[in-house]
């Protein structure tokens, strides 16, 4: 080696999203061999039917680890799992690219920010607000990813990052759905396994709720601020459509096509959301209705079939990352499962809060419940099995169970927006086209103001005696 010769420190570089769903899976096989297997018993609630666990019934069950063809299997097993969600990534971002290639979502964005003019930043909140209503009426967990799309337009006709297209859409939603004080498949669902009326605490809910809004959109908009003075201090490192200036080619004029295609978008979302909120539609009813829209909207601007064809297979090959991701991701739950060390995990963590004070009790509760949310980030799937716990620990420990509510919607809902093992948050982002590790350096100042604020709202909860 000559003197001239230079030696390059590199960088710690967070791998990408991919890579650590590996690390995490390989982590998960490893630890069925150093956890003891455990498990709590079911039993079936006589009044709402559903398998709730038994909180005193945890007993350790011989170990099952995951061998080498079982780790293997858990990555096809997670694609299988998760296929409604792959597919609904899949079909939502194929569907999206014929209503986009009609030019209406263009058009219209176009006269919003023309109109505004210089107060063009003033739609983020009001769409944020949207978002987050939608959010807490638990219309749109899922179906936010539908949405992201419409997100990224507006941040490229605002001359932002994909970062804000997906904080406008994703984070709008997620402030209503993590604090909400009225969401069927968390809040309602929580507060009946606790035993408590439905919709008690709203008030106090709906204080915290508005909190963590404000404080969301006031973040939002200052990175906006920050992106557009220089677009260098975007988190992501390539925009596609930075230094591409906008001829007059590319701005669609409105016109009554565009106007009926708007329409027939507003009508499918509308009515998702009615047999979301009455009827229980899941994944598929979302699906079809926006195959519905987009089939609908071909046709009013007289798209060519194979047009239409070759618009939904651009739109699906953007999505490969994304919806592939979410059966990786998948399949670190799965190997948890088999290996029988997932009840194991609540158990062990759950041990310390008999030990402290209420108040600590209660904050531990949360915080505790945001590491188990990595395990199972199904809201309705984890207050099946966490409530049944919290719920009578709350009684022993001196807390009210309202309080242990807002522990486990805190903790389920916050995490929600960083942790690969959600499909929905990994679907967003491969809808974006926006890198895990990039989303992750985005978002995390904003969850440690979430977290504060819900460390705050416990305490204080049990300080005046909430119940």
């Amino acid at each position: 080696m000559t003197n001239n010769t230079m030696i390059k420190k590199k960088k710690f570089k967070v791998p990408n999203a991919y890579s650590l769903i590996m690390i995490f899976i390989i982590v998960a096989a490893i630890m069925t061999y150093i956890l003891p297997a455990g498990e709590y018993s079911t039993y079936q609630d006589e009044v709402t039917g559903r398998n709730l666990v038994d909180p005193t019934s945890f007993q350790f069950v011989d170990r099952n680890p995951v061998g080498v063809g079982d780790f293997l299997l858990a990555i096809p097993n997670g694609m299988t799992n998760a296929a409604a969600m792959i597919f609904l990534v899949f079909l939502i971002g194929g569907f999206f690219q014929v209503i986009n290639d009609t030019g209406a979502i263009d058009a219209a964005i176009n006269i919003l920010v023309n109109k505004l003019q210089d107060k063009a930043f003033l739609v983020i909140p009001i769409i944020m607000a949207l978002m987050s209503v939608l959010g807490a009426l638990g219309i749109i967990v899922n179906a936010v990813i539908a949405f992201i799309p419409i997100g990224i337009a507006l941040a490229k006709k605002l001359k932002l990052d994909p970062i804000m297209g997906m904080a406008i859409m994703y984070i709008g939603a997620f402030t209503g759905t993590t604090t909400t004080p009225m969401g069927y498949y968390n809040t309602l669902l929580a507060q009946n396994i606790a035993g408590l009326t439905p919709l008690s605490g709203f008030g106090f809910r709906a204080i915290v709720w508005a909190i963590v809004f404000i404080v969301s959109v006031l973040y939002t908009l200052r990175y906006a601020k920050k992106v557009k003075s220089d677009i260098n201090n975007s988190v992501l490192d390539e925009i596609e459509w930075i230094g591409k200036s906008e001829t007059a080619a590319d701005v669609t004029d409105f016109n009554f096509k565009h106007a009926i295609v708007l329409t027939v978008l507003a009508a499918g979302f509308t009515i998702y959301s009615y047999g979301s909120f009455k009827l229980g539609w899941g994944t598929n009813h979302l699906s079809a209705t926006m195959l519905a829209v987009a089939l609908i909207s071909g046709i009013i601007t007289r798209m060519h079939p194979d047009d239409m064809s070759k618009s939904f297979i651009a739109g699906c090959k953007n999505m490969v990352y994304g919806a592939l991701v979410i059966g990786f991701a998948n399949s670190i739950i799965i190997v948890l499962t088999e290996g029988k060390i997932i009840h194991t995990v609540i158990h062990f963590m759950s041990m310390p809060l008999a030990n402290v004070t209420p108040m600590i009790s209660a904050v531990l509760m949360f915080y505790v419940n945001s590491i188990f949310n990595f395990f199972v980030p199904s809201g309705s799937g984890q207050a099946m099995i966490v409530m049944p716990l919290l719920a009578p620990m709350a009684d022993v420990v001196n807390v009210s169970r309202q309080v242990a509510v807002s522990a486990f919607l805190y903790g389920d809902g916050f995490s929600n927006t960083i942790i690969p093992t959600s499909g929905v948050l990994m679907g967003a982002l491969g809808v974006a086209k926006i890198p895990y590790e990039k989303w992750l350096k985005f978002m995390l100042p904003l969850l440690a103001s979430w977290v504060l604020i819900g460390t705050i709202a416990i305490i204080f909860s049990v300080l005046i005696g909430w119940a």
